[in-house]
Order: C-alpha cells, then sequence, then structure tokens
C-alpha cells in the first residue's frame, strides 16, 4: 500500500532537512572516482580507498537512521563530466547528496543484480517498469573476465513527488583496490591477491518531463561504489571499518528536478533523495535474501 500522502505531509511541515556537509576528503575522493571512471586502474584504486577511508571516519554506516549515515559532498564541475553527453545545464542547480551503509551480504551477492533485464525487484520508486538493455560485458562482467559492463536503461520513476519516464545509461567497472598507489608502483609484489570492488556511473542526456508535464527532471548524475569488508582496508580501534561482513556501499546523486504545480524546498528534496537512496539498499539486500 502506497503511503505517499503521509510522506508529502511530512515533507510540507517542514520537518526534512539536508544531509551535513561533506569533508573534503570525502568530496574529493568521491567527485574523483566518478570522472575517472574510465580512467587508470590505479587512479581508481587509490581514490576508491581514500573514500573507503573517508566513509568509515566521517558517518556512522552502522546507523539504522540514513539520516546518519548520509553527506552532502560537493557539486560536480564541467571538467567533472568532460566526455559525457548530458543536457549541459549549469552545475550547482545539481542537488547533491550522498548516502552509505552496510549490507551483511557480499560482492558476490551483490553482483548478479546488475545483471538483471528487469530491475523493478530492487528499485522499489520504479515498481512498475524498469527494463535494462546490455550493450557490453553481460557474457563476461560477472566473473571478471572482462572489467566493464554498460548498459541502458528505460524505467518510469514513481514517488510521491514524480511519475516520470526516462532513459539513462549506466556503466559498471571492476576495479582491483590491491593495485599500489600510483607514486609507489613496487608497493605491490608479485603474489598480493586481488581485492576487488565495483563501481557504477550514470547520467541523463537529455531532460525528461512526466507525463503531466508539471515535473521534470533536468539533470542528473550518480555514482555507487561496492567495497568489500575484508579487513584489508581502514582499521579503526573503535567504530565500523573493513573488517566484518558484507560490504560497504555508497551511493551519491546530483540531481535537478523542477516543479511547475507545487514548491519544494532543497532541503525536502534533499531528504527525500536520502530516503530514496536508503530504500534502494534496503530492497538489495531483501532481494539477495529471497534468492
Amino acid at each position: 500500500m502506497k503511503t505517499w500522502p503521509l510522506a508529502l505531509a511530512a515533507l510540507l511541515t517542514g520537518c526534512a532537512s539536508a544531509p551535513p556537509p561533506a569533508n573534503p576528503e570525502f568530496s574529493d575522493s568521491l567527485r574523483y572516482v566518478f570522472a575517472s571512471f574510465e580512467g587508470d586502474e590505479a587512479d581508481l584504486a587509490f581514490a576508491i580507498r581514500a573514500l573507503e577511508d573517508a566513509v568509515y571516519t566521517s558517518m556512522d554506516v552502522t546507523a539504522s537512521s540514513a539520516a546518519d549515515r548520509a553527506l552532502t559532498p560537493e557539486h560536480l564541475t564541467a571538467e567533472d563530466i568532460a566526455g559525457l553527453d548530458n543536457p549541459g545545464l549549469p552545475l550547482e542547480e545539481a542537488l547533491p547528496v550522498a548516502v552509505a551503509g552496510i549490507s551483511p551480504y557480499g560482492l558476490d551477492a551483490h553482483a548478479p543484480i546488475q545483471l538483471l533485464k528487469d530491475q523493478t525487484p530492487v528499485e522499489p520508486y520504479s515498481p512498475e517498469y524498469y527494463d535494462r538493455t546490455f550493450l557490453e560485458g553481460e557474457d563476461c562482467w560477472l566473473d571478471r573476465s572482462c572489467p566493464v559492463l554498460r548498459t541502458h536503461n528505460d524505467l518510469i520513476k514513481d514517488n510521491f513527488l514524480m511519475t516520470v519516464p526516462y532513459e539513462f545509461p549506466k556503466d559498471f567497472r571492476w576495479v582491483n583496490l590491491a593495485l599500489p598507489d600510483p607514486g609507489d608502483p613496487d608497493a605491490l609484489t608479485a603474489d598480493e591477491a586481488p581485492r576487488w570492488a565495483y563501481l557504477a556511473r550514470s547520467w541523463i542526456t537529455e531532460p525528461a518531463a512526466g507525463d503531466g508535464g508539471d515535473v521534470t527532471i533536468e539533470q542528473f548524475f550518480s555514482m555507487d561504489v561496492w567495497i568489500p569488508r575484508d579487513g584489508r582496508g581502514l582499521l579503526l580501534d573503535e567504530g565500523a571499518d573493513s573488517e566484518g561482513e558484507g560490504l560497504v556501499r555508497v551511493m551519491s546523486l546530483w540531481s535537478e528536478t523542477t516543479f511547475d504545480s507545487i514548491s519544494f524546498t532543497d532541503d525536502q528534496v534533499a531528504a527525500t533523495t536520502r530516503a530514496g537512496m536508503d530504500d534502494i539498499f534496503k530492497a538489495a539486500d531483501q532481494w539477495i535474501e529471497a534468492q
């Protein structure tokens, strides 16, 4: 049963707020990972390790509330999105939100989700239609015999703020976090076991309007990272760190949506976005549990 009117009432009473600002270490590494998706693997591994450290040190990833696991990163820049076909709108209008959380399930359980043609079981805000077409890597990405999976996604986003059909590319890439720092190429020994993570980048190429024309997704860019909790990353004396079970997932969205018939503050939209991202985390875990 949909409870959107109650959620809408909560927003309109002003109880929602945006996540606190991210520290520079978090924002810089996140933006670098987004911008360098197609770049050198050792550079990406270094940036993901930095992001992993910043996640564990700047938020409580074990908190039950997404509000305690969310930050507001810096805006993307024109340099960050260079080479991407996009709406070409001012990037400072794209509202940034990042959420992290721990899943008890590891990479081998999460990765098959990306090969579902019907994504509705793991996308709670596209409950009626979310079709994924595979452009590259469908037969080789899962076992890492090829590093990149490229997809085209056709869906209807449906929540209490909007019902909007749209399409976008989404690419996935494996990265070996055990690669040496770019400035120390001799640090990795020949028998060092790989430490795999994967990431995903998506964006829209043009604005998408709702059927009624009163809501338009003007632009969005997203970055997801799945990092194992295998004890080979940051270790802390207190608090959650890389030693545990499952993985830590980070999702960041930079988006601009315009509403013609009703007015929402940035804080209200950010809070709704944060909750929706966390619901996606939960849906993935529930899908895995059901297998």
